[in-house]
């Protein structure tokens, strides 16, 4: 089916016709979260015209290439583009907040993590998924590689070691941005087919990825000499490793799971959509990071 990548509506395979009219329907009503979308996304003068919905259908449209192709170009014009996402540039040359604002936002988005794949788990009956999903809850909750620490435990180090005590990270409540992310992840995973959780959670561990840069990206998550810099305690350099050596590249195979599946169940317009809405709330979530920071510099 096809969808609306702001609320989720559904219409019929290819119905670009009436996904331009819901726009425009919205757009009528004055819906802002509708009309922001639209017009970052397909901006025109008219979109009462016929080629509104030329140009919709353009936009979802995966030829010539395959729907990773697709998912790759939309995930490195949000984050990576001409006008990298601000969060991501503080990591590029971060300071201590830097890794305090991250540590306190991104430890809710983890917990809602483990609880997403789990329903993926729940959903579905494809080994290969099951296994690569429960994979990936080992890792979050129980342990990760070589290092025997999850990836919770990591985090909850990283921020010890910038001088947030685990307690506050663990009892503070999340700002408004990232609880409205989560609000959206958990009801995908409630409600929505095992496949658009993976494509609402799974796939933005991409961000993460060693391939950013080779798949058009301007700058990766963070600075080349991030690692290698003297300051920045051991800990931090573990957790930013483990992002880019373990969650970035198991998100390269989720990308791979949800290819195949989106076309062995005819779903590939609706993966497009939950996509989209997940990296609208990501990018809410990033602003409510980069907000965190801006608060530990004002103490």
């Amino acid at each position: 089916m096809t969808s609306c990548p702001v609320c989720g509506e559904r219409f019929e395979i290819g119905d670009y016709n009436s996904l331009a009219s819901h726009f425009n329907r919205n757009i009528n009503k004055n819906d802002l979260s509708h009309i922001d979308w639209i017009r970052s996304n397909v901006p025109m003068a008219d979109y009462e015209s016929d080629t509104f919905v030329e140009r919709l259908k353009a936009y979802f449209e995966i030829k010539p290439g395959k729907l990773s192709d697709w998912i790759w170009k939309r995930l490195i014009d949000k984050f990576f583009g001409e006008k990298p996402n601000p969060f991501i540039e503080s990591m590029q040359r971060p300071k201590k907040v830097t890794f305090m604002g991250y540590s306190m936002e991104n430890y809710p988005y983890v917990k809602q993590r483990v609880k997403s794949f789990a329903y993926v788990i729940a959903k579905t009956d494809s080994d290969d998924v099951q296994s690569y999903e429960a994979e990936l809850i080992s890792h979050d909750l129980v342990y990760n590689g070589k290092s025997n620490a999850s990836n919770i435990a990591l985090l909850l180090n990283m921020a010890e070691s910038v001088g947030l005590p685990k307690e506050t990270v663990m009892n503070t409540m999340p700002l408004p941005p990232t609880l409205h992310a989560i609000k959206l992840w958990n009801s995908i995973a409630e409600t929505g087919h095992w496949l658009e959780i993976m494509a609402s959670m799974n796939l933005l561990d991409l961000v993460y990825s060693p391939r950013v840069t080779e798949m058009g990206g301007k700058i990766s998550f963070y600075g080349k000499g991030v690692i290698d810099n003297e300051w920045i305690p051991d800990e931090v350099k573990a957790y930013l490793k483990l992002s880019r050596d373990v969650t970035g590249k198991n998100a390269d195979v989720a990308l791979e799971l949800v290819e195949k599946y989106s076309e062995d169940l005819n779903m590939v317009e609706i993966v497009q959509a939950t996509f989209l809405r997940s990296i609208d709330a990501l990018e809410r979530h990033l602003q409510a990071r980069a907000t965190r920071i801006k608060q530990f510099e004002a103490r």
